[in-house]
């Protein structure tokens, strides 16, 4: 995947960044990682402001484009309590016949949790996803979880009517069955009254040098239960192979309070399905990369889910 730079977006829209910003942009830096093919600028202007900007063309990426839209109406509505970088302006320009869309937010000098590989930072990750407050006000309308995962978390009656796609390896396959009666009541188990951002990865939080972590990158974001995105930031430890101790986590941090084995075993089976199913499918546009990060989501989720011994 080649992400858009600066210099790819249309002057248009670049002026109208900088007429935000009080003034002429004179550095940007592309940020590497992410799934989507826009921009992800940091950018300074001659006057010494900071921003980070992220630029996307809607013929390039439809879909992205929409997500976009989307994260600029949930930012918007985050109360003041949630860590997350504010949005100073959301850009669109017509240029040839195509739509450019461009998110302005305040920029956060960090890094992405788990470079040291050692799961030092893990705790802060789940104590700033324990402030995420109950969705009320604007938040209210968001979507809820349980019913929207609902049909992707039952992938695994669908995979076994239709036959397990060779994505899913032998050693999984055999607990597909189990898999599947455990991710029934998954959907149920999500559900909730907290805001939830629903892609809690490493490459969607940052560290800063004070080391409070802001979460970023809010299209999906929903309504389901609080402990769902501390879950699913434990499982993206292990796909990128950190050395945590998920099940301490679990079982101490009071995000997790009163949330039942069951529960996890249910969740992580239908993620283990739902990542698989996907996997199977062709890439989408201008994103190669994507079907094979599911895929190890996945199986990620499949073997924490074996050694939990969740195959009832």
């Amino acid at each position: 995947m080649v992400r858009t730079t600066w210099g790819d977006v249309p002057v248009e829209l670049r002026t109208k960044v900088e007429d935000v910003l009080g003034g002429r942009v004179v550095g940007a830096t592309s940020q590497p990682g992410g799934y989507s093919p826009g921009g992800a600028d940091r950018v300074v202007t001659e006057t010494g402001i900071r921003a980070f900007v992220k630029t996307l063309s809607r013929a390039r990426n439809p879909d992205g484009f929409a997500f976009h839209e989307r994260e600029a109406r949930v930012v918007s509505a985050l109360p003041s309590g949630v860590q997350a970088p504010r949005l100073r302006a959301a850009l669109t320009a017509d240029v040839d016949g195509d739509r450019w869309i461009a998110l302005v937010l305040d920029d956060v000098e960090g890094h992405h949790p788990g470079l040291a590989r050692d799961g030092s930072d893990v705790t802060a990750v789940l104590d700033a996803l324990h402030t995420l407050p109950r969705a009320t006000g604007d938040l209210a309308d968001l979507p809820h979880a349980g019913p929207d995962l609902a049909p992707e978390i039952a992938a695994w009656d669908r995979m076994l009517a239709d036959g397990l796609p060779d994505v899913v390896p032998a050693e999984v396959a055999r607990d597909a069955p189990a898999f599947a009666v455990a991710a029934r009541t998954a959907a149920a188990a999500v559900d909730g009254e907290h805001l939830v951002h629903l892609d809690c990865r490493a490459d969607n939080l940052l560290v800063d040098q004070d080391g409070v972590v802001w979460v970023v990158d809010w299209p999906w974001a929903g309504i389901g239960a609080h402990w769902l995105d501390p879950l699913t930031y434990l499982l993206d430890t292990l796909v990128r192979g950190e050395d945590v101790d998920v099940e301490h986590h679990l079982s101490s941090h009071p995000v997790f309070a009163g949330l039942s084995s069951d529960s996890v075993d249910a969740v992580l089976a239908g993620l283990a399905g739902m990542f698989l199913e996907k996997a199977a499918m062709p890439a989408p546009p201008a994103m190669p990369t994507n079907r094979a990060f599911q895929r190890a989501e996945g199986l990620a989720a499949a073997a924490w889910l074996q050694r939990r011994g969740g195959r009832n």
